[in-house]
C-alpha cells in the first residue's frame, strides 16, 4: 500500500529501539500514546499511573523528581516528593500563590534575591498580600512578630542569600513556626541538598 505524504508525516517510526539506556533518556514529545481507551480512561482519572502531556510530566521529569526529593530528604524518616517547574522563580511564585490569599502576610529577610523582592513587592503587594521584611537572624524579633502579627501564614528563608551569602538558623525558624501554626519555606539554591537539608 502506498501513503500520502500526509501519512508518512503523522505515522509513527516502525524500527526497533533499545529500552535499556545507559543514561536517563529526554523525553521531548509533547503527548503519549494509550494501548486502549481503559488505559486512557485509568490514567486520566487517577487510577493508573501514566503519561498523557508533557505538560504534566513524562518518565525524564518524574526520575528526576524522584532523585531531588530523596536528596533533599536524605536522613529524614519520612518520604519527600518534588514539583518541577520550568524556573527557580516559577517554583517561588508558585508557592507564594499557592499558599498565601489576600489579607494574608508573608514573614521574609530583607537580604533576598532580587528576582524574589520584585515579586514580593510588583505582584503580591498589589493583591493585598503582606510582606513583612525582618532580619531572620534575629529571632526575638522574629518572635514578637509572630505574636503581634496574626495574619503571617508563611516564613520565608533564602539560605545562603543571593549574594551576600547571609545564613539564617533554618531550625529556630521551623521550630518557631511550628510554635505560631506558621509554614515555613526555604530557597535552597546556593547550598544544594548536598551541603544543607532543611527538611
Amino acid at each position: 500500500m502506498k501513503y500520502s505524504i500526509d501519512t508518512l508525516c503523522v505515522q509513527q517510526n516502525k524500527e526497533k529501539r533499545s529500552t535499556q539506556p545507559h543514561v536517563l533518556p529526554l523525553y521531548a514529545t509533547s503527548s503519549f500514546a494509550m494501548d486502549n481507551l481503559e488505559e486512557g480512561i485509568e490514567i486520566f482519572s487517577g487510577q493508573r499511573k501514566g503519561h498523557v502531556y508533557g505538560r504534566y510530566g513524562n518518565p525524564t521529569i518524574d526520575t528526576v523528581a524522584a532523585k531531588i526529593a530523596a536528596m533533599e530528604s536524605f536522613g529524614c524518616d519520612f518520604e519527600a516528593a518534588a514539583l518541577f517547574t520550568s524556573s527557580g522563580m516559577s517554583a517561588i511564585s508558585t508557592l507564594f500563590l499557592g499558599l498565601l490569599k489576600h489579607g494574608e502576610a508573608l514573614l521574609t529577610q530583607g537580604n533576598l534575591y532580587g528576582g524574589t523582592t520584585e515579586l514580593l513587592l510588583k505582584i503580591l503587594e498589589p493583591q493585598g498580600i503582606e510582606v513583612v521584611f525582618q532580619d531572620l537572624k534575629k529571632l526575638d524579633e522574629v518572635e514578637s512578630l509572630l505574636k503581634a502579627k496574626k495574619n503571617i501564614r508563611l516564613i520565608f528563608g533564602e539560605t545562603p542569600a543571593n549574594p551576600t551569602m547571609a545564613c539564617v538558623d533554618l531550625e529556630a525558624l521551623a521550630t518557631l513556626g511550628k510554635k505560631y501554626e506558621v509554614l515555613t519555606a526555604v530557597d535552597n539554591t546556593f547550598a544544594s541538598p548536598y551541603l544543607q537539608r532543611p527538611l
